[in-house]
């Protein structure tokens, strides 16, 4: 069965058996800051308490924590850099020029700044990604009165990754006995067999996942049973201590 790094981060962490109302309220206060103030102290903080309670306090390891990181964060930087880049007359406290295009020092202080509350908004959704298993999550939004069409996409959206990861693993690796990569046209006429065989493998299921709910008069929903965690009072009371003190550094500072 094919895992996921941030799935098994999840299940294994220190933070575990923790209600997910907890760990939301942590990582959403977090991110709330991080996307609203305008303070570069405040978003430091608010990375560096992200990280710290991934790391110190769930203990999840720091490769994987990494790695969550990473495909955000390169979506973050490119993000940057377009807001650091202005065209037109750039002569004025220009950085860097090249014909119209230019990097002045105004825009550089802005997308420094955004470079800054993007990655501390990320850390704190990592925090809870790495920290909360997904049935935890969709738990959760049954609980907050979420619609249950969209819990049930959202359940069966995770479910179905798994299956069609494990499809594509298996074709790879037939592929690959055969050597359908041993060069580039090769590996290119591999990934675009791969590709349509996972799609149509995927189209399958779905018909026949529809098949079989519908032949089981299913009602439109596909509630699972979640074990009742009791809230941590201290572990909420601190947080909202800690979140309140970055809100009032933020707004004074």
């Amino acid at each position: 069965m094919a895992r996921l790094a941030v799935d098994d981060a999840a299940w294994a962490s220190r933070w575990r058996s923790r209600s997910t109302e907890e760990k939301a309220l942590l990582a959403l206060g977090l991110l709330l800051i991080a996307v609203t103030t305008g303070s570069a102290p405040v978003v430091t903080a608010v990375a560096l308490l992200a990280v710290g309670c991934a790391l110190a306090g769930a203990r999840v390891p720091w490769r994987t924590y990494l790695r969550v990181l990473l495909a955000p964060a390169a979506f973050v930087l490119l993000g940057a850099a377009s807001v650091a880049v202005t065209v037109g007359d750039g002569s004025t406290g220009a950085v860097w020029s090249a014909g119209p295009v230019a990097v002045t020092d105004e825009t550089l202080g802005r997308a420094l700044h955004v470079l800054g509350r993007s990655l501390a908004a990320t850390s704190a959704m990592a925090l809870l990604a790495t920290t909360t298993p997904v049935v935890d999550l969709v738990a959760g939004l049954r609980r907050l009165r979420v619609p249950d069409a969209v819990v049930d996409v959202a359940e069966l959206t995770y479910r179905m990754l798994f299956l069609l990861l494990d499809t594509a693993a298996t074709v790879r690796e037939a592929q690959a006995a055969r050597l359908g990569y041993s060069g580039g046209p090769a590996a290119r006429r591999s990934l675009g067999m791969l590709g349509s065989v996972v799609l149509v493998r995927a189209a399958g299921r779905a018909r026949r996942l529809e098949a079989g709910l519908a032949g089981r008069g299913s009602s439109g929903t596909l509630r699972t049973l979640a074990p009742a965690r009791p809230v941590s009072w201290t572990f909420v009371t601190l947080s909202v201590t800690v979140l309140a003190a970055l809100a009032a550094w933020s707004v004074t500072g």
